[in-house]
């Protein structure tokens, strides 16, 4: 498959991407200035697919591959997604992948379990409190260690943002760079253990959130 790509300016995107990249800058404590992520805009659901080698869901709005960020062109958000367009979003929906970027950095290219990886990129770009989807029960999160699905995006943003509430971010970025001596789930669990002092398992993370209430 072949693509013309050209350069656009768009100063909008331009001022987001520069305070993504600030932001998480900050919060992972890395000085990201050369070599920085691209992003790719798209138009069109069928040229999405092609870039995937896949039919892809209307939820699907963007992708990270290294250093290179799929993006859907926000001039065609409602037309070619099933998402509303809204500054606030947009940028959410454009740190949340540049976060995938600064995961993959602190874990040496490690991306599972992906319910972190995804939790981790939905907290950070606040996107918790801008779906409004909060958790009364955590049930399903935890089986997405190898797969992604729609239903990840529901509850792993809050089991992440719990962590850092009740035990800082230093943990959690303790838990990042480790993955990358992690060989299996049983490896992940025993780490997670070792950080955190419990296993990572829905009484864990309800208990947690019921101290919360």
């Amino acid at each position: 498959m072949i693509f013309e790509l050209k350069e656009k300016k768009d100063k909008t995107l331009e001022e987001m991407y520069e305070k993504a990249m600030n932001e998480l800058n900050d919060f992972f404590g890395i000085d990201w200035i050369r070599n920085i992520p691209t992003i790719v805009l798209w138009n069109k659901r069928k040229d999405y697919d092609n870039l995937r080698g896949k039919k892809t869901e209307p939820w699907e709005r963007g992708w990270q591959n290294q250093r290179i960020i799929y993006m859907i062109n926000r001039n065609v958000m409602e037309k070619e997604s099933g998402h509303k367009y809204s500054r606030e979003d947009y940028f959410a929906f454009l740190k949340h992948e540049l976060c995938h970027s600064f995961f993959m950095i602190l874990s040496n290219s490690c991306s599972r379990p992906l319910w972190l990886n995804e939790g981790v990129s939905v907290y950070l770009s606040n996107q918790n409190k801008i779906k409004k989807n909060f958790v009364t029960t955590f049930s399903c999160f935890l089986e997405y260690y190898y797969q992604v699905g729609e239903a990840i995006y529901r509850e792993s943003g809050f089991a992440v943002q719990l962590l850092v509430e009740k035990f800082g971010k230093e943990k959690l970025l303790e838990l990042i760079k480790s993955l990358g001596k992690v060989k299996s789930e049983k490896d992940f669990n025993k780490q997670f253990k070792e950080i955190y002092g419990h296993n990572p398992t829905y009484t864990f993370f309800n208990k947690l959130l019921n101290e919360q209430r």
